[in-house]
């Protein structure tokens, strides 16, 4: 518990450091309302659930040359893969086991091209927070219903993600697409995800 304690202020304080950090006048902070599909890729997440709808909300402020820094909140909405869980156990019918993650993470780009340029691609990397919401799995055998498990876990997470994207930027709005690859750190099995989302950009009033 102290241990995530301390990375939870230490994210905290490298963020607020970036926000207070100098402006630089060829960049420009932004807000974002993204949407997009995560696709769970590795761990027990990958065995028991399909992709689903996430979305988010963010903004970024420059802290150096071709650096802006900033946090993200979002959630993800996933369903379980019966028809998986179903071949996997012959007789057996599956029901219920919705899942969510609300995530609360840093976000770091690093901007490539010219700040005038009107398709800037970026690398992109942070860390976080992640609170996962999940219903009770039903299966089902010779008429008598038990609980069933996934392997995914109600509970609060830290992880890491790291991705590519590009910014197509105009005078008030603009375009953010990118892809990414999501490593959650849980009591068993890690989660992984790679969630692909298209954003409109906010850009304040000069």
């Amino acid at each position: 518990m102290r241990s995530r304690i301390a990375l939870v202020t230490t994210c905290l304080v490298a963020l607020f450091a970036g926000f207070a950090g100098p402006l630089h006048a060829e960049e420009l902070g932004y807000t974002t309302l993204s949407a997009g599909w995560s696709s769970p890729v590795g761990g027990p997440v990958a065995d028991a659930y399909q992709s689903g709808f996430t979305l988010a909300a963010s903004y970024r402020t420059p802290v150096a040359e071709q650096f802006l820094s900033g946090m993200e909140i979002g959630y993800t909405w996933l369903s379980l893969d019966s028809g998986s869980l179903e071949n996997r156990n012959p007789g057996s019918t599956f029901a219920g086991g919705d899942l969510g993650f609300l995530s609360i993470t840093t976000e770091n780009d690093f901007l490539l091209g010219a700040p005038g340029s009107t398709a800037r691609p970026f690398v992109n990397l942070g860390l976080g927070f992640f609170r996962s919401f999940a219903d009770e799995v039903t299966q089902t055998s010779g008429g008598t219903a038990s609980r069933y498990s996934t392997g995914v876990y109600e509970g609060s997470f830290f992880g890491f993600h790291g991705g590519v994207g590009v910014l197509i930027q105009r005078d008030r709005f603009g375009i953010r697409l990118d892809a990414n690859y999501q490593h959650l750190c849980q009591g068993g099995q890690d989660l992984e995800f790679f969630p692909v989302r298209a954003g409109i950009i906010f850009y304040p009033k000069k």
